[in-house]
């Protein structure tokens, strides 16, 4: 009975070392055909078996395996491919490292019209490009030399800061804003007031106006009713025959008398043109 137990133990804990290597390889993505590449490169810092193998971008493999070559002095990776992916020959690859402290294998074709590579071949390059870290390093001189600045200039900020003449001068601000706040408040509780009287100016102005314009009208018909009334009483006057002017106008005698006086007076201006000698004779020197 008790060798039993132990063999079921042993059975099962076979069963859990199998089914965890097979996790490990599902979750690497090993257990997919693929086809196995290889490339050759002195430094593979923070390249690790499942790292990803990239084209354009694009995930197309992983690392399958990582040895040491003591005759090169060079680490091998086993690049494990999508099978349905052809690597034309002179296509290399290139470690990158990204963001987040890891490092990819990344690939650039060669030539179709070269031909293709087999399954096994070494692929041209393995060297590792410029990562953050290298151009971190490469900006730590400029930001040494920057720092004794920035230090200047928090040790004059925390001057001014601590300053008590900046203290005053808040304290003033905000008494200032305190004020002007106080205003606003006044100016808002009296302006319905103002803007009533303001109202009330206004209509007053208007009526104002109205009033003067039409007592400028009644003076204006004032005095155009007395002038009409002066011009009825000429007319008046002329067609009465009481007046000189009435009595020349409408008397048909005094007309005729006049008719006949001008008639006289024409006669004698065309009698003195006829004789002059005649008249001035005797009326300028008296002979």
């Amino acid at each position: 009975m008790k060798r039993a137990e132990e063999l079921k133990i042993g059975i099962w804990t076979i069963v859990a070392i199998v089914a965890m290597v097979f996790g490990i390889k599902f979750l690497k993505g090993q257990l997919h055909t693929s086809t196995v590449y290889y490339m050759q490169s002195p430094n593979v810092e923070r390249v690790a078996e499942s790292s990803h193998v990239k084209l354009n971008g694009y995930k197309v493999g992983f690392v399958g395996s990582m040895h040491y070559n003591y005759a090169t002095n060079e680490v091998v990776l086993g690049l494990y491919l999508d099978p349905s992916l052809r690597l034309p020959r002179g296509t290399s690859a290139i470690i990158v490292p990204d963001l987040l402290g890891n490092s990819n294998i990344h690939l650039t074709l060669g030539d179709a019209a070269n031909g293709f590579m087999a399954a096994g071949d070494t692929l041209l390059g393995g060297g590792m490009a410029p990562g953050l870290t290298d151009g971190i390093a490469d900006a730590m001189p400029k930001v040494m030399a920057l720092l004794p600045k920035v230090d200047s200039l928090l040790t004059g900020l925390n001057t001014v800061v601590h300053d008590t003449k900046l203290n005053e001068t808040l304290l003033s601000v905000n008494t200032l804003a305190h004020k002007l706040d106080r205003t606003l408040t006044d100016l808002n509780r009296e302006l319905p007031g103002i803007l009533h009287n303001v109202d009330n100016a206004t209509a007053n102005l208007d009526t104002l106006s109205v009033e003067l314009r039409e007592a400028r009208i009644r003076d204006i018909i004032g005095q155009a009713n007395a002038t009409l009334d002066s011009v009825n009483l000429m007319v008046s006057a002329l067609n009465s025959t009481q007046g000189t002017a009435g009595r020349l106008i409408n008397s048909d005698e005094l007309h005729r008398q006049l008719e006949g006086t001008l008639a006289d007076v024409d006669s004698l201006v065309n009698d003195i043109k006829a004789h002059p000698k005649r008249y001035i004779n005797i009326k300028v020197f008296g002979k």
